[in-house]
């Protein structure tokens, strides 16, 4: 599947993943990750179960705390 992963062409051998799949692939780990999906906001609690195909377009936000 091809998908647009924060603006950047990705390729994956896979006809669909889990947000939570990709985003072990990636080892991207951080505890606050915000997620958007075709524009849809997706729920921390969905990220297991939200399947990405081919063609979609997601988002993924780290949220950075400080003062």
């Amino acid at each position: 599947m091809r998908i647009t992963l924060n603006a950047e062409n990705e390729t994956w051998a896979e006809d669909s993943l889990t947000i939570r799949d990709i985003l072990a692939r990636k080892h991207w780990s951080f505890p606050l990750i915000i997620a958007r999906l075709n524009g849809d906001l997706v729920e921390r609690e969905d990220y297991a179960t939200r399947v990405v195909r081919d063609g979609d377009a997601l988002e993924l936000y780290h949220l950075v705390s400080g003062g």
